[in-house]
């Protein structure tokens, strides 16, 4: 978090309540017209209302914190997500109808669209369309009522994904003119995205751990973790039926939070901790608010208050997410005991009573997290960084051959050079805690060179690249060409480091020496 400015944290705070805000209004939409559905009234339907409610708010939030390339991009994805959610609800019922059956489609329906990325951008995308509609099922399956039309349940899950696509699309355009966000030409741009540099060739040595040059006999890491999840949730649906057979979805749940968005097998150990501590926390608060509220309210302002501090949680989580996961973790956890308190699933004596069995079923899943991650064909740390930083790399080396004079073709080369240091810096919370723990071990003599040594040495590229693409345009074309060859030498040692075994001493060396050569005339 530090080095960054106060408007920085603002924006973010902007961003998370334009989305926090298109959720909210999503939820109280589908509200509305299910009761005007229901002719004025939920009664009869109130637990299926509220289901289809909590779908648009979980659908908006994480429909808002993806990004997408164009207008063209997000309508796409906008017109084939309520098809998706209607899928979705199916499996949700099954989830309470069928178990097994349930079960059994939402760990493909989970694992497959992560296997999807290693054919692309696209099918990345789509898989993780796939997925979002899903991760909601889990968290409010719409069940049909006994007393309502079969059609009405069809209709709440069709309305809630048209629902909450449309209050995001509206935000998305707000987020566009905010002060302060960072916007390339990308994001106003009606169909066509401008021109990028040639994405590089796959470098198996960065991703499979295999020597330079050699032939990977590895699975693919999207492969590998698709399979880790696919174990990780089959085990939670197993155990969490026999061992909590009334909270099984927590379990469910966890393996799912702690696997999802893997970056190694460091990330789901360290995502994990930060579970625990953030689910502990966020049952205190929910049984210290409910304590407050029910003391303090008559019962409809008190279930009123509970709403708005839901929604206010959730923009607190979401704004925070990005600095630790903890934050979001303890939202997360929040709100759902809190909703529990408000349908009326948990009494402040059971949501006390339950604290021991909810924490239990959050660290078995946890553990079955980080079983799966580690020992199911695992990916390391380390090689995801490896893979990473040889990105990262490439993009400089295109950037480095860039004329000077295009400002369009600096945009582009800058546009892709921000993005892969981005992708690096996201594995930055895990290393940083591993060398904590290196910290307080006792040694003798200089702390060695970490992983995280190197993350940080990336920090600087930006600005150096920023130097190197403006130099003085009193250069010659020879000056021109030198500069560009000491920047591709200095790429090409870099490059050599990330091969096995890794030195970190010498990759940050190398990654420093780019900074150095992008910053001489």
């Amino acid at each position: 978090m530090g080095g960054r400015g106060v408007a920085a944290y603002a924006a973010d705070a902007a961003a998370a309540l334009v989305v926090t805000a298109a959720a909210a209004a999503a939820c109280a939409t589908v509200w509305w017209v299910g009761v005007a559905l229901s002719g004025g009234t939920a009664d009869g339907g109130g637990a299926q209302l509220t289901s289809a409610a909590v779908l648009a708010t979980v659908v908006a939030l994480s429909l808002g914190r993806r990004t997408f390339a164009t207008r063209s991009e997000f309508a796409r994805s906008a017109a084939l997500l309520p098809v998706v959610g209607l899928v979705a609800g199916g499996v949700g019922w099954l989830l309470v109808a069928v178990p097994p059956l349930g079960a059994a489609l939402f760990v493909a329906g989970m694992s497959i669209p992560i296997w999807m990325r290693r054919f692309g951008e696209r099918a990345a995308r789509l898989g993780g369309l796939i997925a979002l509609p899903l991760t909601a099922m889990l968290v409010a399956p719409v069940q049909p009522a006994p007393d309502a039309q079969p059609w009405r349940t069809t209709v709440l899950v069709l309305l809630a994904g048209i629902v909450a696509t449309l209050w995001v699309g509206l935000a998305r355009e707000i987020l566009l003119v905010l002060p302060g966000r960072k916007r390339s030409a990308r994001d106003t741009a009606p169909a066509a995205s401008p021109p990028r540099p040639p994405r590089p060739p796959r470098d198996r040595s960065a991703s499979s751990g295999s020597r330079p040059n050699a032939p990977s006999r590895r699975l693919p890491a999207s492969t590998r973790m698709a399979l880790q999840m696919a174990v990780a949730l089959t085990a939670a649906f197993v155990v969490g039926w026999i061992v909590f057979p009334d909270h099984a979805m927590w379990v469910v749940l966890t393996a799912f939070l702690v696997c999802s968005g893997n970056r190694g097998r460091g990330d789901v150990l360290h995502k994990s901790a930060l579970r625990i501590l953030g689910a502990l926390g966020g049952t205190i608060a929910a049984a210290a608010l409910t304590t407050v509220a029910a003391s303090h309210a008559a019962p409809e302002a008190s279930g009123f208050a509970g709403v708005v501090v839901i929604f206010v949680a959730l923009f607190v989580g979401t704004w925070l997410r990005g600095y630790s996961y903890a934050f979001w973790a303890l939202t997360v956890t929040l709100v759902l005991s809190l909703l529990q308190q408000l349908t009326g699933t948990a009494t402040l004596t059971g949501e006390t009573g339950m604290l021991a069995e909810r924490m239990l079923a959050i660290v078995v899943g946890a553990a079955l997290g980080i079983a799966a991650s580690w020992f199911v064909l695992p990916v390391r740390s380390i090689d995801v960084l490896r893979r990473r930083l040889s990105e990262l790399l490439a993009a400089l080396a295109d950037a480095a051959v860039v004329d000077p004079g295009d400002p369009s073709a600096r945009t582009a080369a800058r546009q892709q050079v921000d993005a892969a240091v981005d992708r690096v810096r996201q594995l930055a919370p895990a290393h940083r805690a591993t060398r904590l723990v290196h910290a307080a071990r006792p040694r003798r003599g200089e702390r060695p060179t970490l992983p995280i040594d190197c993350i940080d040495a990336v920090e600087p590229l930006p600005a150096a690249l920023d130097r190197f693409l403006t130099r003085r345009p009193g250069h010659t074309a020879d000056q021109d060409a030198d500069a560009t060859s000491r920047v591709r030498a200095a790429v090409a040692r870099a490059r050599a480091a990330l091969a096995e075994p890794v030195d970190p001493a010498r990759l940050r060396a190398g990654l420093s020496g780019v900074t150095r050569a992008l910053g001489s005339d």
